[in-house]
């Protein structure tokens, strides 16, 4: 999420040690409250728990390939590709 900073916000980033784009993983991540965004020890265990998850996903997901239409929009096929086959899509010989 995007959040627009007024000139005061932008100051205080300053002399607080936050960074705009700060800003934005708070707001992204943290829980809303009548005021704003507050970002917590839960927040930070619920976004590290589904970043692994994902991350545990890409691992099994290794060596696959998509083989897509010209314009990469569309899926023709999937397949889990060979050591040759890895070696041709990426050119490394």
């Amino acid at each position: 999420m995007k959040i627009n900073c007024t000139i005061h916000a932008i100051n205080r980033c300053g002399h607080r040690g936050f960074r705009e784009t700060d800003l934005d993983l708070i707001a992204e991540y943290g829980t809303t409250t009548d005021g704003g965004f507050l970002l917590t020890r839960n927040d930070i265990m619920e976004f590290e728990r589904q970043a692994k998850k994902r991350l545990d996903r890409l691992y099994k997901l290794q060596d696959a390939f998509v083989s897509t239409t010209d314009d990469g929009r569309t899926a023709k096929t999937v397949f889990r590709a060979t050591r040759k086959q890895r070696r041709r899509q990426t050119g490394r010989w």
